[in-house]
């Protein structure tokens, strides 16, 4: 049985996170270390802004900043990302997908042989989601195909920060709660639909 549920995309590691903290005390974390070296990213309104504080905590409990993340994404996604929409600033999910041939149609397929995504191997049971890599072999052709799922995200209730100026220990519990919520919402508004992408429903699309 997978770790990691068709439908789950996202999860928090709290555990993890506390076990690495500096010194071990209750509200000590690694999290709470990377915000504290960032929040003067964080500006003005952006404080108080549900989407504007979420999309800066996000980007911080995530890979590049945060690896591993104190939020966990499912090795066979590129990236999850909570980011401001161009027209109005909503909140807009996007999920990097790669994409193995045999998902694709025959009619859009290579028509030649190709290398594409490696899979890890080395780990876990045959159903575990696996990291997907370039090919090793510079030395051949590969096509690497990618599919990236947009979702309108501007109806998600969020977790509304408050005045955590004065003291950082509310700043770590804002972001906490801020990633959390979307973390639900995530797995409820795309899971179901990557997992039709990457199951029994691909290549039909």
């Amino acid at each position: 049985m997978t770790d990691w549920p068709s439908t789950t995309l996202v999860r928090i590691n709290d555990e993890y996170d506390r076990e690495m903290s500096d010194t071990g005390a209750p509200l000590d974390s690694r999290f709470g270390r990377y915000l504290a070296q960032r929040v003067h990213h964080l500006d003005g309104d952006a404080r108080t802004n549900p989407t504007d504080f979420l999309c800066w905590a996000w980007s911080v409990a995530t890979p590049p900043v945060m690896a591993p993340g104190y939020v966990r994404i499912r090795p066979d996604l590129k990236a999850v990302r909570l980011v401001h929409a161009e027209a109005d600033r909503s909140l807009l999910l996007e999920v990097d997908v790669p994409l193995q041939h045999h998902l694709l149609t025959r009619e859009v397929r290579p028509p030649y042989t190709v290398q594409q995504w490696e899979e890890e191997t080395s780990y876990g049971s045959h159903e575990e989601p696996r990291h997907h890599y370039e090919p090793r072999d510079e030395r051949r052709p590969a096509l690497m195909v990618s599919a990236t799922l947009r979702i309108p995200a501007a109806d998600w209730k969020l977790h509304q920060p408050g005045d955590w100026t004065q003291l950082e220990e509310l700043l770590v519990d804002d972001a906490k709660n801020a990633v959390t919520v979307a973390v639900d919402h995530i797995n409820h508004a795309a899971g179901p639909q990557i997992a039709a992408l990457l199951g029994n429903e691909g290549g039909q699309w």
